[in-house]
């Protein structure tokens, strides 16, 4: 819900004015933009209306102690598009970034997606994102620091050890296992490799790190899962598959960027992402083999269990991915404020025996060689749908400007 802030002059007749918002609020209702009015005393606006000429002052006084882009909203009467044009300027000279949206006939749905994004943005800054164990040794270029996150992304970043997935694996509950082992095979067309054991194993490690994600009251986490190979003789393959099912974003490796960017995506489709290793890169078809062993179930037509693909240990998920429209995406750079986003298209499923187990190949829409040219890190994350205009707009306007109160 965008909540706006009303400025008008003092020179202009209260009943002119009230007329002119009540035009503001009947394009709002036409257009089903959830909104309400504030005085922005204590409640800091969202949106601050240029209601009338004149009030280039009191939107610079509003805007003093404001955090983030400043979003104006102008229509074609009173002075108001010029007022706001005015103020904009103003902004820019300071190097502080802003946007006007003008209220006219022309069917316009920018202001839904500004509500969308505030929403996302929102949610981004008040989540908590368990870094579980260090990150995997291999990712050299997926290290950010928690302060960087935050002050990029927004979500807290919350460093667990390892040592206490272990811990709760010992304390994992019988029942709660089983009930986790017999849905995963229930739904399978085949088990292959995992015997009994592993898939025992492979359960508890879907209770114990369901347990951590709890304790620290998490809504996101990353976990060095090779810890789990070595430590263990197992693998958090189905674990991760299980909490994102559940909601809970979970990436592998301990990569906090792949982690990020599967967060960010969900708060924006409203559902789980697939973290995946780009295998191979066909330039001249504009396409793209991911694969990894981690995907939710919910995104698959359907599944087998199979080992973890490296390791040849417990228990990893072999899904088809349904043709159709999807987006892959990565979050990366020095300062994580670079993004590689695509719209693609998903032909085909692949059983590779040299590759992680779900095996999806898409076509791009973005060039290809932009991820052998200017790479952001290994793992991207596919979800279905279209989204890449959305979370291009999103991070044009809260991340690629690179200050706090840009």
């Amino acid at each position: 819900m965008l909540s706006i802030r009303p400025l008008a002059a003092a020179l202009n007749p209260p009943a002119q004015v009230a007329a002119a918002v009540a035009r503001v609020e009947e394009y709002l209702q036409r257009r089903q933009v959830a909104y309400r009015f504030t005085t922005g005393e204590s409640d800091p606006p969202d949106v601050l209306l240029i209601v009338t000429g004149g009030t280039e002052r009191l939107a610079l006084e509003a805007i003093e102690r404001a955090l983030g882009p400043v979003f104006l909203l102008a229509h074609t009467e009173l002075n108001s598009l010029p007022a706001a044009l005015e103020v904009l300027s103003w902004l820019r000279q300071r190097g502080r970034s802003g946007r006007i949206y003008l209220l006219d006939d022309g069917e316009d749905r920018s202001l839904a997606r500004l509500a969308r994004h505030l929403e996302v943005r929102r949610r981004l800054h008040s989540v908590r994102l368990g870094r579980i164990g260090v990150p995997s040794d291999w990712l050299v270029a997926s290290t950010p620091s928690a302060e960087l996150v935050q002050a990029t992304w927004g979500p807290a970043v919350v460093d667990v050890s390892m040592g206490e997935v272990f811990e709760a694996l010992r304390d994992a509950d019988a029942g709660e296992a089983e009930r986790v082992r017999n849905d995963a095979t229930a739904g399978a067309e085949a088990v292959r490799e995992p015997s009994p054991s592993d898939l025992d194993a492979a359960a508890r490690v879907t209770v114990a790190l369901g347990a951590v994600v709890r304790a620290h009251h998490l809504d996101a986490c990353t976990v060095r899962c090779f810890d789990l190979v070595t430590g263990a003789g197992t693998t958090g393959c189905l674990a991760l598959s299980w909490l994102q099912d559940e909601g809970i974003v979970a990436g592998c490796e301990g990569d906090v960027p792949a982690a990020l960017t599967l967060l960010w995506m969900q708060l924006t489709t409203g559902g789980p992402g697939f973290m995946a290793n780009p295998q191979e890169i066909d330039q001249a078809a504009g396409a793209l083999w991911l694969a990894h062993c981690t995907i939710p179930r919910r995104l698959v037509s359907r599944y087998s269990l199979r080992s973890h693909f490296e390791s040849a240990l417990g228990v990893g998920i072999a899904g088809e991915v349904p043709p159709g429209p999807a987006t892959v995406a990565r979050i990366g750079g020095a300062d994580l404020r670079a993004l590689f986003v695509s719209d693609a298209e998903v032909v085909g499923s692949g059983a590779s025996p040299e590759r992680c187990r779900t095996q999806v190949q898409v076509h791009l829409a973005a060039d290809v060689r932009e991820l052998l040219e200017r790479p952001l890190g290994n793992h991207h994350v596919l979800a279905p749908g279209r989204w890449a205009a959305e979370l291009r707009e999103y991070h044009e306007l809260f991340v690629a400007a690179g200050s706090a109160r840009c």
